[in-house]
């Protein structure tokens, strides 16, 4: 029976640069680099003197992956990329709302 790692987290838990990359498959030093460029959000918590990151840096990161994978873009790039489809999801949420508030 093959060895394996078991790595528990919970959903509303703010995780380490270390665990992301961990998670993820990525060496701690990409994750801080993203940070350090605004590629990836942290959480403020004054109580903790390290760095945390919310629980969906781990989906934004792999979505980063496969657009630098299939679409040869670099972190920078997918960064751009996935905060313009944020604002577009956004847009159209609020677009809806409104629709369905004004019956049309």
């Amino acid at each position: 029976m093959e060895n394996t790692q078991n790595i528990e987290i919970h959903l509303d838990e703010p995780l380490t640069p270390e665990k992301i990359a961990e998670t993820v498959g990525v060496r701690v030093k990409l994750v801080v680099l993203l940070i350090e460029n605004g590629l990836l959000e942290t959480v403020d918590d004054e109580l903790e003197e390290q760095i945390l990151l919310p629980r969906h840096t781990i989906l934004r990161l792999r979505k980063m992956q496969r657009l630098r994978r299939d679409l040869k873009v670099n972190y920078t790039g997918a960064g751009v990329i996935l905060d313009m489809v944020e604002q577009m999801e956004s847009m159209r949420y609020e677009l809806n709302e409104m629709r369905a508030k004004f019956n049309l």
